[in-house]
């Protein structure tokens, strides 16, 4: 009963900042404005069993902390406009934020314009990409390009992928969803569920996770 009670408030405390995902079967984008994409789109919540940690530790080996989603260890994924992006990646960077996101959530759409500006004003040791759960079933994948674009996201975007990504959107609950991943794919810190203060919230996890790296925080 407690844990039901506790999933229930958690549900309320994101339902006016996040959408719900179904890891099987992802929505199909609707259409509006120049670039097909609107902010408008629904804002349905739709809840999948997440009852699974992941265990990691820090980098001495002092530690082990538990996180609601798993790492990014072993995958291989595709990247909007061809191409493909692997774990072994991720070392161009100490630390990635990866954002979850599809065009049928309103508060992902809303945010990407704040976002696009904050990964442009990090140093180049860190850096943003997002992954579009939809962009395999939109209509015209020139589309999602088109609002990145008018965003100002240059960033990579990724469409889907297996491994580690497949187990990671099995255990997905809402979008959007932030996770930040060293350069070996571990979490760094607990994925950020929910639209907010993009320089806020996102700067404080990179550095918890610059701190937990023994890195100099920005």
């Amino acid at each position: 009963m407690k844990k039901y009670a506790a999933m229930l408030i958690m549900s309320c405390a994101v339902w006016l900042s996040g959408c719900g995902t179904a890891s099987q079967s992802q929505p199909k984008p609707q259409q509006s404005g120049s670039a097909g994409i609107s902010a408008n789109n629904s804002e349905s919540e739709q809840e999948i069993n997440s009852d699974e940690n992941t265990e990691t530790q820090a980098p001495d080996g002092s530690e082990a902390l538990q996180f609601s989603l798993p790492n990014l260890n072993s995958f291989t994924a595709q990247i909007l406009g061809g191409g493909s992006f692997t774990e072994a990646d991720l070392a161009g960077a100490d630390i990635t934020a990866v954002n979850i996101w599809s065009t049928t959530c309103g508060p992902c759409i809303r945010e990407m314009p704040e976002l696009a500006e904050y990964a442009k004003s990090l140093p180049e040791n860190l850096r943003v990409m997002t992954w579009c759960l939809d962009a395999e079933v939109s209509p015209d994948g020139q589309q999602i390009q088109s609002f990145l674009n008018d965003c100002g996201f240059t960033g990579v975007t990724l469409t889907s992928g297996d491994g580690d990504m497949q187990t990671l959107l099995n255990q997905l609950m809402y979008t959007p969803t932030t996770v930040f991943i060293d350069c070996s794919g571990n979490l760094v810190c607990e994925p950020l569920v929910g639209a907010g203060d993009i320089k806020e919230k996102y700067t404080s996890c990179f550095n918890e996770g610059l701190k937990r790296l023994g890195k100099d925080t920005i």
